[in-house]
């Protein structure tokens, strides 16, 4: 992708910030939203900020188990400055540089293995992605009036077509061999239709076609080669798919109790029921990368309109909503000093950097972040 088109993303991404932005503070009256922050529960505010750190640890100790997986050992504390740092660039930066790219990139020089280091944090996000998938899927039965909602039914039926995918791709060889030969008939129908209306020459058009749909399927094949390495290094090892599992469901256990303590913090009155059935959805819906820095606007934007269906008043979500993201602010800054005095942060890695994000797409391939960088 040119520099220029990047430029333009980043720009387009940022307008949907602000419209979203704009959009919450014409629902909720300022006034209102000011109580909210004079009447705050300091004690509760506390546990929630005091929580911040302890998910960033689950998530750095499931980091640590699948590099130990292939005999590579590096110290827990390293792993959390450099999740710091990877944080920074996620949501302070406004760059096609994730967080997930210099993770990788830094763990890569430490074990000397960048290939290794790469794979390591893709079944990282990807057992995170997936357990949520499962979520999205079950998490509702707690509440199961829900499902009635389309809000909620649709992320369901995409979820459980993105799991079903998923355990496909992992378990054929081709999986894409159908799709090349539906595209190849479809092709072929087009092109003697466009004959039979007089278009002598359609090649041009259909290679257009051909290309870009050979652009997608080899990104597809590298996903699908990532998924089945993801597979086969979780499941090869019993011991290491169940810590992987208890750390996962701990993790999301975790930001079960970090929203309730954002919404007690401002007086919030919830049934932790609702949280639970909920919050797998709206985080499947925020982490979808339509602005820039975390998804400021949009992400606070999906916790309001789907805490309104739990009758959560749109005042107090939204309070909420703001001290997650100042709490993600606070990590950034931390993350910031943190990559100004790590030994590797200099100007040579940035360009290293760069060529790596260029090389692997791993924010790419993914889709999009993970929720166990952002929902801290």
């Amino acid at each position: 992708m040119a520099v220029s088109s990047k430029k333009k993303k980043i720009a387009l991404k940022a307008v949907f910030s602000l419209a979203f932005i704009y959009v919450l503070f014409s629902f909720v009256q300022g006034n209102q939203l000011l109580l909210m922050f004079q009447r705050i529960n300091w004690f509760y505010l506390s546990l929630s900020l005091l929580l911040t750190p302890v998910m960033i640890a689950v998530s750095c100790c499931k980091w640590m188990m699948i590099l130990n997986a292939g005999q590579n050992n590096v110290p827990f504390l390293t792993l959390f400055r450099i999740y710091l740092i990877g944080y920074f660039f996620s949501n302070m930066l406004p760059s096609t540089v994730g967080g997930d790219v210099v993770r990788s990139y830094y763990t890569g020089k430490i074990i000397q293995d960048q290939s290794y280091s790469a794979i390591a944090i893709f079944i990282e996000r990807f057992s995170g992605i997936f357990f949520l998938f499962l979520l999205v899927l079950f998490a509702p039965l707690v509440k199961p009036s829900l499902y009635l909602s389309p809000f909620v039914f649709v992320p369901v039926i995409a979820s459980l077509i993105l799991t079903l995918s998923t355990l496909w791709m992992a378990k054929v060889k081709k999986p894409f061999v159908f799709a090349d030969v539906i595209v190849a008939s479809g092709l072929k129908v087009f092109r003697k239709t466009m004959v039979l209306f007089g278009r002598k020459d359609p090649q041009v058009f259909i290679g257009t076609i051909e290309d870009h749909y050979k652009a997608f399927i080899q990104r597809l094949e590298k996903l699908h080669l990532k998924v089945v390495q993801a597979f086969e290094t979780i499941f090869k090892d019993k011991i290491l798919f169940l810590k992987l599992t208890f750390v996962t469901a701990l993790f999301y256990l975790l930001t079960w109790v970090n929203v309730s303590l954002a919404l007690l913090a401002f007086g919030v009155n919830h049934q932790f029921s609702d949280i639970c059935a909920l919050v797998p959805t709206i985080l499947f819906v925020a982490h979808f990368p339509v602005t820039i820095l975390g998804n400021l606007g949009f992400f606070e934007s999906v916790f309001v309109f789907y805490l309104l269906l739990v009758d959560i008043p749109g005042n107090g979500s939204l309070a909420m909503g703001l001290l997650l993201r100042m709490k993600m602010l606070l990590i950034g800054i931390v993350g910031f000093y943190v990559y100004l005095v790590y030994k590797h942060a200099t100007g040579d890695d940035a360009k290293q950097l760069g060529a790596v994000d260029e090389k692997k797409h791993l924010s790419s391939d993914v889709k999009k972040e993970s929720p166990e960088n952002d929902s801290c």
